[in-house]
């Protein structure tokens, strides 16, 4: 980790020495998120076709579970948007996050930091972007790894005709301020070379506009653990076993036929016996053998079974198990609840990266409604998670009226909302349902005084005098 910026003077490396490794592994899980994995684990695989003396190792059954991995986590965190409240100001900051599209850029966020580990956001201007890991170096404070004094971006630019890149872009952020520096670079040998350039501007923030999402830390490093490296082993393994197991089923898939010596031809042109299997092959006695097709018996069963055995393994250290086999059901119909309870553990990991990161996200948001002129109160923020899976209508009406005991839970006019309808057309749709209940509704029975309007006679006057 680094304590200071003395990594950027003239002849020193870049990338600095104590981050190559962490850059390395970060680009090797970016050829695994891209379905490059023969390329990635290109000597892995040459190292073990020369232990078994094979002929080739380009391994080309591909199952890319890094990239399912990365997405099905994506899902569950935010493949539902998250919701914001504030103290008033909810409408404003909702279209400031529509036209930054907020949802769509902390998408890509936690597909960085399941395949990397962390994802670097950056404020620029009035709007949001998303830096690689690669060109990320946070400084630490020499009596507190943990904790980030300022943010170095930097990454080579200026190719030259070759295509060889000539400067080194340097944005250095500290609360409040970004330096920008521009220094000479020569690729070849990764070496900083003289400063060109340099400048510095206030970003008026009261936080970095740097602002990093992180998956599980440990106390040893400042750096999140990313999903990919306690599964490339085996999903190596899953590669290399169904490999030779396609290689053995090819070289046996080519028909093979046993017979007597009397059935072969010979061609004169190419030198080469054959069967000709339009002929008649005449058997002197029974002993003679017949022509026959010869059948492989191959036993691969041992070879399914670890198979199994691994697939068994990734679905538990991934914690995605039911989320990776979806769709195997048979296209059977599962309740809102069921399907949650079957997918108990990458919700809980989903929930595990959602809380981790939602202070920072509620920072990332302060700070971008900041720019673009309004001003939140980070205490009234609130936000709301959502796993992306889909609720039951049915199930989620029966428990509130249960609740309830019985009575109503909303009214006909919010019911009709939830079509999806505009309040002129829910005005229509309850005037509709009015008049329809007015003609079926049956006329009431009474007890009508047909005398009502008759002078009495003269005998009822007199009785009733």
């Amino acid at each position: 980790m680094l304590t200071n910026l003395n990594w950027l003077q003239s002849g020193s490396p870049y990338p600095p020495a104590s981050e190559k490794g962490r850059i390395e592994r970060y680009k090797l899980h970016e050829k695994l998120f891209l379905t490059k994995h023969t390329e990635a684990w290109q000597t892995a695989f040459a190292e073990l076709s020369r232990r078994y003396r094979l002929s080739t190792w380009d391994v080309n059954t591909v199952f890319n579970y890094h990239q399912l991995l990365s997405k099905k986590i994506a899902d569950f965190v935010c493949a539902e948007p998250p919701t914001f409240e504030t103290g008033g100001q909810t409408d404003e900051l909702l279209k400031i996050l529509n036209r930054q599209r907020f949802a769509a850029k902390l998408y890509e966020a936690i597909i960085d930091v399941s395949r990397y580990g962390d994802a670097v956001l950056k404020i620029v201007g009035k709007g949001l972007t998303i830096a690689s890991p690669m060109y990320w170096f946070p400084i630490v404070a020499p009596n507190d790894l943990k904790t980030v004094t300022q943010h170095v971006i930097a990454y080579p630019i200026t190719p030259d005709a070759q295509g060889a890149m000539t400067e080194l872009y340097v944005e250095i952020h500290s609360i409040g301020q970004i330096e920008q520096r521009t220094y000479a670079y020569d690729e070849k040998r990764q070496e900083i070379g003289a400063l060109k350039e340099t400048k510095t501007n206030q970003t008026g923030l009261q936080d970095f506009a740097v602002q990093v999402l992180t998956n599980v830390t440990h106390s040893g490093s400042i750096y999140g653990l990313d999903d990919y490296e306690i599964i490339n082993s085996i999903v190596a393994k899953i590669m290399w076993r169904l490999h030779r197991a396609d290689a053995i089923l090819d070289k046996h898939s080519d028909p093979s036929m046993s017979g007597p010596a009397s059935a072969l031809s010979y061609d004169e042109r190419s030198g080469l016996w054959y069967v000709n299997l339009g002929n008649y092959f005449k058997r002197e006695t029974k002993d003679d053998p017949d022509i026959s097709y010869v059948t492989w018996d191959g036993n691969l069963g041992d070879n399914w079974k670890e198979i199994e055995l691994l697939l068994n393994q990734l679905y538990i250290l991934t914690e995605m198990g039911q989320a990776f086999i979806e769709g195997g059901g048979g296209g059977s119909a599962q309740s809102g609840t069921a399907l949650k309870l079957k997918m108990v553990s990458p919700r809980v990991k989903a929930a595990r990266i959602a809380g981790m990161n939602a202070g920072t996200v509620k920072t990332i948001v302060s700070l971008l409604a900041q720019v673009n002129g309004i001003t939140l109160d980070y205490d009234t923020l609130t936000i709301t998670w959502h796993d992306g899976l889909p609720d039951d209508p049915v199930e989620q009406v029966n428990m509130l009226t249960t609740a309830t005991g019985g009575k109503p839970i909303m009214s006909q006019y919010s019911a009709l909302k939830q079509r999806g309808l505009t309040d002129k057309e829910v005005e229509e749709e309850m005037e509709q349902l009015r008049e329809e209940q007015a003609t079926s509704t049956p006329f009431p029975l009474g007890v009508i005084d047909v005398n009502g309007d008759k002078e009495p006679e003269a005998e009822d006057a007199e009785v009733l005098e």
